[in-house]
Formats: C-alpha cells, structure tokens, sequence
C-alpha cells in the first residue's frame, strides 16, 4: 500500500493539515495540491505541485498517475465549479478514487441534506454518483460528526469559558472525530478500496453528550438551554436578508444537524467503520484531555 500515489487538495486548511500528516504516516506517496503563487510550506516528504484551479490542463497535469484525490478544500468558501472541476479532471486523469471534502455532519440524512448550508455538498455527491457511472472514477463520502478537538478548542461544541449553551437541554448524544481520527479515516479508506467503493463511510471517536462533557470538565458554568428548531429558523431569517451572514447562518444550521432531533447527529454502530480502520472510541480520560483548561 505504501506506494500509492495521493493528491491532497486543501492541505493548508483546519483539516488538511492533519489529513497530510496521517498520509504520509502511511507511506503513501503524497503530492500537495497548492495554488500558483502560494508561498505555504509543507512537510518535506510530500511533493508540491502549484495549480491553477480554473485550468483543466494545469488540473490534469498535476493529477495524471495519481491513484486517489482527497479534497479537504471547503465547501461553501471554495466555488461550487472548482470541486466540480477536480472531479471531472480526476476521471480524466484516470484517478480510481475521490474522497470529496464531506466529513462533519450526515448530509445523506433526508433532514440534514436539505438545510442550505449543505446545498453544495449534495451537489457534489451527485455529481460523483453520476460520474461513478459512467467512468472508472469511484468514490467514498467519508462522515466523522463534529471535528472534536477543533470544536472543543473553539468553543462551538461546549463554550468552557462560560456561559455555556446546551442545545435541545445538552442530553442529546452525537458522533465527533478529533482530526487525527478524521486523518486516518481517510488513510482507511485508500487501504480498504474495495470495502469502501462508491459508498458513504461512518467513523466516530466518540459518542457524547454536552452535559457529559461539562461533568468531565469538572467546571461549574452558567448554562442556558437553546432550541435547535429556533437555530434554524433564525438561519432562514438570516438567509433572507439581501447580504447574509454566512458564519450565523451556517453555524446555526450545522448545530441543527448535529444536535436536532433526527438529523442523524449520532450514527448507527453497526454502519461505523472503527473496526476495519483501526479507530477507538476515546476514553473519558482521553475525552478530559481534550477538553480546554
């Protein structure tokens, strides 16, 4: 496996980094995705190609004799057309897999699916089934829940600074993945290409609630109880405006889908991945670990 050969587009993102640095951990051989220009770095094992996303031919060159594409690129910031664009050059390149920038929240839930700020994400899920069709381009839309470490240093899953706001009371259990998790996700599924075909792949380090990670906290915090349902409603407010607020509505929107009831915040065990990739649920020490000071 150690020789397969990986472009990674979006490596310099919250996400990407920690995806690049469980790639090369495998062994695989990883070429960076970068636009023309950028003065980022990377991790030296890795090779860097500057691309000029809006050109096929620049897109094709960097992606010809890759096995697999990984996009950590962000959805909704990045034009809808650019992930479309990398898709289409991936099977004209002859690339066998494409792991597009899903992760977070199930957007193959019915509810989650229709909340706008997962408009483009559908979008680009369809567009790869279409594909998978007709070309030897296969895919894996890989679901994590949250980003737990992220989301727990940024205060979006539990404010430990106080006060602390708990979504629908704060006993509704959800899935989270820290990003080393969602790094290794990705790695599982280029080493299980067969079991991971033209399929959605669940994996989660831990299944919590908020009042569980206040107790772990052993902080005494000001809580106030916030409903999901008045989350979303103020988002299609937002939405209505002429000029919206992107960070409220999408903010809103993604604690509907991780907290509200029935969006598939918490996964099925038996559609969890864990096993096959090697993942644990973490520990109540782990989880305290994780957990700001």
């Amino acid at each position: 496996m150690a020789n397969i050969k990986v472009a990674l587009a979006g490596a310099s993102g919250n996400l990407g980094p920690a995806v690049l640095k469980e790639l090369l951990a495998a062994g695989f051989d990883v070429t960076v995705l970068t636009r023309q220009g950028s003065d980022k770095t990377f991790d030296s094992r890795a090779h860097v190609a500057q691309v000029d996303y809006e050109s096929l031919d620049s897109l094709k060159a960097a992606l010809s004799g890759q096995e697999a594409v990984v996009s950590t690129l962000h959805v909704g910031a990045v034009p809808i057309s650019t992930h479309l664009r990398l898709i289409d050059v991936a099977v004209a390149a002859g690339v066998k897999r494409f792991i597009p920038s899903e992760y977070g929240c199930d957007t193959t839930n019915p509810l989650t699916s229709k909340l706008p700020v997962y408009g483009d994400k559908v979008v680009i899920q369809e567009h790869l089934k279409n594909v998978a069709k007709e070309s030897g381009l296969s895919y894996s839309f890989l679901i994590t829940g949250l980003f737990l470490d992220w989301g727990l240093e940024k205060g979006l899953i539990v404010n430990f600074a106080g006060p602390a706001t708990l979504y629908d009371g704060g006993d509704r259990r959800f899935s989270a993945t820290t990003l080393a998790g969602i790094g290794k996700g990705v790695v599982g599924i280029i080493n299980n290409l067969d079991a991971t075909k033209n399929s959605t792949v669940y994996i989660n380090e831990a299944r919590v609630t908020q009042n569980e990670l206040l107790e772990l906290s052993g902080k005494s915090l000001e809580t106030k109880v916030v409903q999901t349902a008045d989350l979303e409603q103020q988002a299609f407010a937002e939405l209505a405006k002429p000029a919206p607020n992107r960070t409220i509505f999408a903010t809103n929107l993604i604690l509907r889908a991780v907290f509200g009831e029935g969006y598939g915040g918490l996964f099925d065990p038996e559609k969890v991945s864990n096993e096959l990739f090697g993942l644990k649920i973490l520990s109540k020490e782990e989880l305290r670990g994780l957990i700001p000071k």
